[in-house]
């Protein structure tokens, strides 16, 4: 008898553990493997946002690289052309430099000439009027013509 109080004590212990002390361990452990289980799916569900986001940013960076070749690219040309601009302005302004120097050296050359007629007329007309108001004869003719010459020379000079 003592064995059958010793089994019913046994499934009495068995049934009150089971019902107050089981369950309410189950159920915490069933609510914290709950917790885990809802910590991991939002952990997994972040690192997959992590990774869209890092596929995202490395996406607009290699587009940012590729923007700034283009910008770097179009600079250049634009430098280039601003650089071709300019020389040819200078090249045409050179020109027109050219133009008229070569045309007031001309003018000048024209005027230096112009003078140097009229100073000749000048000196011709003297020569003739002392010709012709002095005597003629051959020794006289080349004194003056001498006297005109060195004239000639020392104003040329």
């Amino acid at each position: 008898m003592n064995i059958v109080y010793n089994a019913i004590n046994v499934l009495l212990l068995y049934v009150v553990f089971r019902l107050f002390l089981f369950k309410k361990v189950d159920s915490i452990l069933h609510q914290r493997r709950n917790e885990i289980d809802h910590a991991t799916d939002d952990a997994k569900k972040k690192q997959k946002e992590a990774e869209e986001l890092k596929e995202s940013y490395a996406k607009k960076l290699q587009d940012a690289d590729k923007e700034c070749e283009e910008l770097i690219s179009k600079s250049k040309k634009d430098g280039y052309d601003e650089y071709d601009r300019i020389v040819n302005d200078a090249k045409a302004k050179a020109e027109q430099i050219i133009v008229e120097a070569k045309h007031n050296a001309q003018l000048e050359a024209q005027r230096e000439k112009d003078a140097y007629v009229s100073e000749l007329t000048d000196l011709v007309v003297h020569a003739a009027n002392k010709i012709a108001v002095s005597k003629h004869d051959e020794e006289t003719d080349k004194e003056l013509y001498n006297k005109f010459i060195f004239e000639a020379i020392e104003k040329s000079e």
